[in-house]
């Protein structure tokens, strides 16, 4: 097999980059496995993560697939597309619980991702009953949940006010003491 030149290797790791992005799992995993079986992983992890998937998706090589995406969280823990690729790889492997706690722990680091936000669309990602003891579906936790959201409201606009009305007491007591240093 012949060397790749710099140029090759760019374009066919953008090709199996971009072809996993739109669902191409096949084609992208022969241009990606084309790739990486000539480069280390380290010299170009921007499509470690894609290359994971595929495998995952394609293959069923879930184990392997989910070691190079964290692989290439570690390389780049900064790209959340490496970290929504992982979640995609929990979820292929029917390990919804690792993917939710791995898509909470990437949302923590990288707050507005819009990579991470897409994947939390695609798995149908909800926060946790409010009284966890009971099922989601229970009486009590529906109208708790409903009271604490808004409870929460009305708290960050007492919040607002009570800032305001500090603010106003500060500045108050500011003029007083300027009064009465002046006279």
């Amino acid at each position: 097999m012949s060397e790749f030149l710099p140029g090759d290797f760019s374009q066919m790791l953008s090709l199996g980059i971009a072809a996993t992005d739109r669902g191409e799992y096949a084609a992208a995993l022969q241009l990606l496995q084309t790739v990486y079986t000539r480069v280390t992983p380290e010299s170009a992890p921007q499509g470690l993560s894609s290359y994971g998937l595929c495998l995952a998706r394609v293959e069923g090589r879930r184990k392997l697939g989910a070691e190079l995406c964290q692989r290439a969280t570690q390389l780049e823990f900064y790209e959340g597309k490496h970290w929504a690729n992982l979640v995609r790889v929990y979820i292929t492997a029917k390990n919804r619980r690792k993917a939710v706690e791995t898509l909470d722990d990437s949302l923590r680091r990288l707050r507005n991702d819009p990579a991470l936000l897409r994947v939390r669309k695609e798995i149908g990602y909800r926060q946790a009953p409010t009284l966890q003891f009971l099922p989601r579906t229970h009486f009590l936790n529906k109208v708790y949940g409903r009271m604490a959201v808004r409870f929460r409201r009305v708290a960050k606009q007492w919040k607002v006010l009570a800032i305001i009305a500090g603010s106003l007491l500060y500045v108050a007591a500011l003029l007083e003491l300027f009064r009465w240093i002046t006279t």
